[in-house]
Formats: structure tokens, C-alpha cells, sequence
């Protein structure tokens, strides 16, 4: 796909890109490069790539659809995501597709891009880092449709070609180098960081969680191994970083301080408030979320605000 077109197809609204993706792909057909055609789009748009060839028609425009608003938010998400991919903070409301968008569906447009590139893993403990690795390699093992359209990049289903192929030991698609880095490797970033690793791509998702923020020396333990992951990769190099809030004083409020990251922020409702608009779900879901989680979860988890439930003071009415 020509520069111009690519650019023509990310500038379409959700309606007129899946139009485009009709097109294209009906050219293709009749011409017999369908393959090509789908090769050329996976890599040109991030959300034909999660929303077409990997199945995820959850990210489609909610009309319609239970406990949802009217909204595009998924699409608009994987357009800004693939404009400006690296050095940012995203913190979006749990459940609004940030590790979809980003760990999984910009990971494998990466490698599918370049499969010579290395990832770098981090989350809080190894096993939280090795489910996001799982869903990739199950991706990459059984979608036959990056199968048949990427033969130079994936092994297809016969993964014992490759020289690492396990959650444990890791992933390496077919490439030319042959750095000492797998493809994708996934750390804990307080349970036993590696040596000697310098992965082109550092990616941190679920750095903090609820027990890493329960007390000073936790939330400063944190920061410390997430400074020290820092040499693990290479200058230079890029770095993500995905999450949600726990504490308002965690690791992520340092990172943006520094200016390490740069904050991208979405909340479930506009202005952290829960006065604000909603952005994905409608307002009975929201209710029903702040019920079950309580009000200092709900606030921290999608609101995005771990002090919005102290700012409210006490009510008499919790008594009861």
C-alpha cells in the first residue's frame, strides 16, 4: 500500500475505514492478491488488524449494545495509539481496551513490521507479565489468516521450528538477526529482573497493583525496580507504559513528574468525576460497577482518581 493510501485509510472515520477495508480487500479477490492486500492493510492500520484479522469485533461501535453508550472510542483509540506509539503513559479506565490496543495488537503490528524487533516485557510479578505474552503467542500460533499472509515472519502451527517457542522460554519469530534477546520476553519488574537483556522495545503493563501500593516502602520498591529496568534496554530505544491508578501518590505519578512518560489519559467518565459524561459505558453501568468494586476501587480503577472517594468526606447514610 502506497504512503498516500495508508494515509488516506488512518484519516477515515470508523464507517468509511471498514468501507475501504470492503474495497480493498474485494479488489483483491477479484485479482488474486488477496493475501497481498490483507498483508498491506494489517500493517498500514492497527484496528483492521485487531478488529478484521484478529477477531476482536468487541472494539467495534457499541450502538446498540447492552450497558454501552453510543460511542467509538476502541477506533479512536487505535488511531491515536498508531500516530504516536512510544514514550507515553496510557492510563485508561479498566476494561477500555488499553493492553488490547497496545500490548497485544501494537506488539504484533511491530513484529509482523519488523521481526527483527526485540520486546521487553515488565509487569508487577513475571506471571501477570506472562499472560499478556500468552494471548500473543496463542494469536500468533492459530490465526491462520497472519499465517498465510506473514509465511516470512510466523512459523504457521508448527511453532517447534522456532528456536524458543513458550511462555516460560519465551517467543522468536523467523528473523535475520540473531540477538540475544527473544522476540518478546516477559519479567517481573519486582521478582527477578534478567541481565545482560537490552530489548529494543521496553513495555510496562500492570506495574502497579493493589499490593504494591500498600504502604511507603512498597510504592518506593516499585520505583526503584522500574528504574533499574531502564538499563535493559537500548539508546535509544522506546519505552510504553500502560495502567490504571491504585495510590495517588504511586509510580506512575513519579514518571510523569519526571517527565519519563508522557501522561495519556482516559477515564470511564470526562474530568475523573463522577459528574462527568461517560465515555464507553452508560450510567447504570457505572452504578453497577461502583457497587460491586466500592467506592475507592471504583475511583482509583476507572475514574482514574485514587483520591476522588476521600474528597468526598463521610456521609451520614453509610451507617446504615
Amino acid at each position: 500500500m502506497s504512503p498516500e493510501n495508508a494515509a488516506k485509510l488512518r484519516s477515515l472515520p470508523v464507517e468509511g475505514a471498514i468501507r475501504f477495508w470492503n474495497e480493498a480487500e474485494a479488489v483483491g479477490r477479484k485479482g488474486g492478491t488477496l493475501k497481498q492486500v490483507v498483508r498491506e492493510l494489517c500493517l498500514a492500520d492497527l484496528y483492521y488488524l485487531l478488529v478484521r484479522v484478529c477477531k476482536r469485533e468487541d472494539m467495534l461501535p457499541c450502538r446498540g449494545r447492552k450497558g454501552f453508550i453510543d460511542n467509538q472510542f476502541a477506533f479512536d483509540r487505535c488511531r491515536e495509539v498508531q500516530a504516536n506509539p512510544d514514550g507515553y503513559l496510557d492510563l485508561w479506565a479498566r476494561e477500555h481496551w488499553k493492553s488490547s490496543v497496545i500490548t497485544f495488537g501494537l506488539t504484533i503490528q511491530d513484529i509482523l513490521t519488523d521481526p527483527d524487533t526485540t520486546f521487553g516485557f515488565f509487569s508487577h510479578t513475571r506471571p501477570i507479565a506472562k499472560a499478556f505474552l500468552r494471548q500473543i503467542m496463542r494469536e500468533l500460533e492459530s490465526n491462520k489468516v497472519l499465517h498465510e499472509c506473514f509465511p516470512d515472519v510466523l512459523w504457521g502451527e508448527d511453532t517447534k521450528q522456532s528456536p524458543k517457542w513458550s511462555e516460560d522460554d519465551w517467543i522468536i519469530v523467523k528473523r535475520k538477526s540473531n540477538p540475544n534477546e527473544a522476540t518478546i520476553e516477559a519479567w517481573g519488574l519486582v521478582d527477578g529482573q534478567p541481565t545482560s537483556k537490552h530489548f529494543r522495545k521496553l513495555l510496562y503493563d500492570d506495574i502497579v497493583v493493589a499490593g504494591s501500593v500498600t504502604n511507603p516502602e512498597m510504592i518506593e520498591k516499585v520505583m526503584v525496580e522500574m528504574e533499574r529496568s531502564y538499563n535493559l534496554g537500548t539508546t535509544p530505544g522506546v519505552k510504553r507504559a500502560i495502567g490504571t491508578r491504585w495510590h495517588f501518590n504511586d509510580a506512575y505519578r513519579t514518571v510523569i513528574d519526571r517527565g519519563t512518560f508522557i501522561k495519556r489519559e482516559y477515564p470511564g467518565k470526562a474530568g475523573s468525576t463522577e459528574d462527568g459524561e461517560s465515555i464507553v459505558w452508560d450510567e447504570g453501568t457505572h452504578q453497577e460497577k461502583r457497587r460491586n468494586m466500592g467506592p475507592h476501587t471504583y475511583s482509583a480503577q476507572i475514574l482514574l482518581n485514587p483520591k476522588a472517594d476521600a474528597l468526598q468526606g463521610f456521609q451520614r447514610p453509610w451507617l446504615r
